[in-house]
């Protein structure tokens, strides 16, 4: 049976202009960790059957997993929700626990800014799904900022001669900003190597090229730093490309990349021992590689800052 909403019956809260808002909401200074799909981007110029087919196949995140990077403040909840009804986000909806999803958008919030509306699905099967499920999980995105959120105490209620679901705002928030930009400094213990097929010299009777490892510095899920040692032969310059690269991550799984030199520059160890750094991205990275990279940072950050 559809549930009822007992506590609210005040006026609805009518959309306001968001550019004359200040947001406050913190930029996470990390990669958006273990996203299997990408929910399109609202500013992205698609077919709208394109977005939604798209959108359809989003898989939400683990919030367990990803605790450090919930928002939990009133004031930038409310402001989220509002950019987000402002800019009519497609929201996909995930039932709990059957699994079922349907495409939406946020509406409205309620005068007192404690209940939220979202259109109901056009299928009624899913509909009423929607009402029995234990919680609704609500996942978008805008301008590369992964939002995930969870509804519970879903309802059906008349607004503006149809029908919209009714539910309290949620007391946090999931937000996440994809930043290829944000490295992680390699634990010395961790031992990350890297496999680089050097380019071969020129009038070179060797079979093969020569492979040296390399000690990987930082890694992003854009790319990575390594150090070469320095040799007085010809180096690997910027722009130069390194292809069928192998990265060794400390669970034994092994990543395959094509790598394009971005920077580099000669540094002298302690040691004496003289070495060349170069700063790497990655070329066609594949998803599946992607998220194995972020997965090893996330892990990484925990346990760097469980021993703090």
């Amino acid at each position: 049976m559809a549930r009822r909403v007992d506590k609210y019956n005040g006026p609805l809260y009518l959309p306001r202009d968001i550019n004359a808002l200040s947001m406050n909401v913190d930029v996470l200074p990390h990669a958006a960790f273990l996203q299997s799909n990408e929910m399109p981007d609202q500013d992205d110029n698609k077919d709208q059957g394109e977005s939604q087919d798209s959108a359809r196949n989003i898989a939400p995140i683990r919030e367990d997993e990803l605790e450090a990077f919930l928002l939990r403040g009133r004031r930038q909840i409310r402001q989220l929700l509002r950019e987000m009804i402002d800019v009519h986000a497609l929201i996909s909806v995930h039932l709990a626990p059957d699994g079922l999803s349907f495409l939406s958008t946020l509406l409205t919030l309620s005068d007192d800014e404690e209940w939220l509306f979202l259109d109901v699905s056009p299928n009624e099967t899913i509909r009423r799904r929607s009402l029995e499920a234990e919680h609704l999980l609500c996942v978008t995105q805008i301008n590369k900022i992964r939002i995930q959120f969870r509804l519970e105490g879903g309802s059906e209620v008349p607004l503006e001669g149809g029908l919209a679901l009714a539910a309290p705002v949620p007391e946090k928030v999931l937000r996440l900003q994809r930043r290829d930009a944000f490295r992680l400094q390699v634990p010395l213990t961790h031992k990350l190597r890297c496999s680089l097929p050097m380019p071969q010299e020129q009038d070179s009777e060797a079979p093969q090229r020569k492979i040296i490892e390399a000690p990987v510095i930082d890694i992003s899920a854009g790319g990575l730093s390594v150090e070469i040692p320095a040799g007085k032969n010809a180096m690997p310059a910027v722009g130069d490309r390194i292809d069928g690269c192998h990265l060794r991550l400390p669970n034994d799984t092994v990543i395959i990349a094509d790598l394009e030199i971005r920077n580099s520059g000669r540094r002298i160890h302690s040691g004496g021992k003289e070495v060349l750094r170069l700063g790497c991205s990655f070329i066609g990275l594949p998803t599946q590689a992607e998220n194995q990279i972020q997965r090893y940072i996330y892990q990484t950050e925990r346990e760097i800052r469980s021993r703090a």
